[in-house]
């Protein structure tokens, strides 16, 4: 299905402002009534730690070797979080439709809104674990990524290549793939095998701006020998503005457009000691905002 032209968009917008139905769909991550710590895995040389959250729902990728398998991106890695924050499902009872529904499957997802908050303990006896220092990437990949292989363009993991290294192969924490084409064409993945793949070079390294659109890139330091600081906080934003028509709880699962709903949000951390790094408290909640008829 071709993406929508101006009269058919203005035909949804129609539908969708003439109701007047909004629906604000919220979410957190890891909800509770006290604050959780991220679960997170151990660098390749055992000195730092990372997590990964997907905006949406975490998508099908390439696994590592020279095949073309695919799989969930989040299989057997509890450190990958995923907020599903297009699921906005059809009610079509406008006497029962909740503020988390829409009413018609032709819809305007107007944006999403993130709040994030990460804290870090100043309790810490151990002089090597005063501070930690942390890097944040948010970026998504140029061509469409989805849970859904119908709606998929590229299947790239950015656990293998979100990065790139002096030496031209791009890097991610879990391994990386040469630069080149090494196997018919196929971007094979390698595991984790060198320094490239320690923290010291993740928290330094260039991002990979070849394959992904980088929407943030911020280095932080939290704890006692900052002044006290132990509390970093951020508000994310996408305004999306697209006029969507599908019958699926997922509102990325639609042949409206090409767009790619898929973003990362990755969390590299260390210490100033040879320790392995503790991952912080965390925050988090988003809202999506849709109108539908």
């Amino acid at each position: 299905m071709a993406p929508f032209n101006k009269r058919e968009i203005g035909y949804i917008k129609a539908i969708a402002d003439v109701g007047g139905h909004t629906s604000y769909r919220d979410n957190t991550l890891n909800p509770s009534p006290t604050l959780n710590k991220l679960a997170a895995a151990t660098s390749h040389d055992g000195k730092g730690k990372y997590a990964f959250v997907s905006i949406g729902n975490s998508p099908k990728v390439w696994t590592s070797g020279s095949t073309d398998t695919t799989h969930d991106i989040k299989t057997a890695r509890p450190w990958f979080y995923s907020i599903p924050v297009y699921d906005v499902t059809v009610n079509t009872d406008e006497t029962a439709v909740g503020i988390g529904e829409r009413v018609t499957p032709e819809c305007y997802l107007e944006s999403v809104h993130a709040r994030m908050r990460l804290i870090q303990e100043l309790d810490v006896t151990d002089n090597f674990q005063s501070h930690q220092e942390y890097r944040m990437c948010v970026f998504r990949h140029k061509e469409r990524q989805s849970d859904d292989p119908r709606f998929a363009q590229n299947f790239a993991n950015p656990l293998y290549d979100m990065f790139v290294a002096g030496n031209n192969h791009k890097y991610g924490p879990l391994g990386y793939r040469q630069k080149a084409d090494t196997n018919a064409g196929s971007n094979d993945y390698y595991g984790a095998t060198d320094s490239n793949n320690d923290i010291q070079n993740m928290m330094c390294m260039m991002t990979n701006k070849e394959d992904y659109v980088f929407m943030k890139d911020v280095r932080f330091y939290l704890g006692k020998e900052y002044g006290g600081k132990h509390i970093y906080e951020d508000v994310l934003h996408w305004d999306h503005a697209d006029p969507i028509a599908t019958e699926a709880t997922d509102l990325s699962h639609n042949d409206s457009n090409n767009k790619n709903y898929t973003w990362y949000i990755a969390f590299f951390c260390t210490t100033n000691g040879f320790g392995v790094a503790d991952f912080p408290y965390i925050r988090f909640d988003t809202t999506t905002h849709v109108t539908s008829g």
